[in-house]
């Protein structure tokens, strides 16, 4: 009798209707760096300035789209051809109350990590490349291509590689804990690798990582993952594009406030 090589099927079942392999998170991570250079490339030959907010969410969104076009590729020909069932994507609307929760999750890990980043860096860490390209968007179209970027087709790429096929892969030889250790591990190191001014984000990315690869194990898909990635870089980009603003209207209720205090009888 000729035994199969195949690892046994996983304890919690999470994702198993595919095997993914390792080479095959490389192969999707490959595949977007290749999208987003070839876009780069027509981009900059096209007389784009790539730091622009714009040509960068159109990079990006190569970046994105062949990542996923993939994963849907090795999908078909591996496992289900249902991306809902080999990496777990689904969007359930029940989930969205994650959005917000996201966003009070992000608060709170900067919270946490500030005293480390302050013994690190002081006052004056460095910021990631695309805080900087946000920055600079200050038309309607500009800001609106950055939000889609990052609120939308970052938080559904990374989920889908990082806590689809990776955690997928890696709880198949691990436990459950060490599996999301890992996996938190390796997305937040990717992102400094990627982009060294990013370092000074690796210790709040990882307990994002953590956060998230529970949640994805727990629920048994990437709905609320998503979710409460989404709300996380949601609120980055509204303090990007819109911190200014929100600060000079609460400075100018304050002084209003202050002012009606002052004319009050005492």
């Amino acid at each position: 009798m000729i035994e199969s090589s195949a690892p046994p099927p996983k304890p919690d079942g999470y994702l198993d209707d595919v095997q993914w392999r390792y080479r095959d998170v490389v192969f999707a991570f490959l595949a977007g760096f290749a999208g987003s250079l070839v876009v780069g490339i027509v981009l900059t030959v096209g007389g784009f300035d790539l730091t622009d907010p714009i040509p960068f969410s159109l990079v990006f969104a190569g970046q994105a789209t062949a990542s996923m076009v993939v994963i849907w590729m090795l999908s078909r020909s591996r496992g289900t051809g249902s991306l809902a069932a080999d990496v777990g994507l689904v969007i359930q609307p029940r989930d969205w109350w994650g959005v917000p929760a996201g966003m009070a999750l992000q608060i709170l890990i900067a919270v946490i990590t500030l005293p480390l980043i302050f013994l690190l860096w002081g006052d004056d860490p460095p910021s990631q490349g695309v805080t900087d390209i946000a920055e600079t968007a200050t038309t309607t179209a500009e800001q609106i291509f950055v939000v889609i970027a990052v609120a939308v087709l970052a938080p559904i790429v990374e989920e889908v590689i990082y806590r689809g096929m990776l955690l997928s892969t890696l709880r198949r030889r691990f436990r459950p804990g060490i599996a999301v250790v890992i996996s938190a591990l390796v997305f937040s190191l990717i992102h400094a690798v990627l982009d060294i001014t990013a370092i000074a984000a690796v210790p709040g990315l990882f307990l994002l990582g953590l956060v998230l690869g529970w949640v994805a194990l727990r629920r048994q898909n990437l709905s609320l993952a998503i979710a409460l990635h989404s709300g996380i870089n949601l609120l980055a980009a509204i303090s990007l594009l819109w911190g200014g603003q929100i600060q000079d209207w609460a400075e100018n209720r304050l002084d209003e406030i202050e002012a009606v205090i002052a004319s009050l009888p005492l």
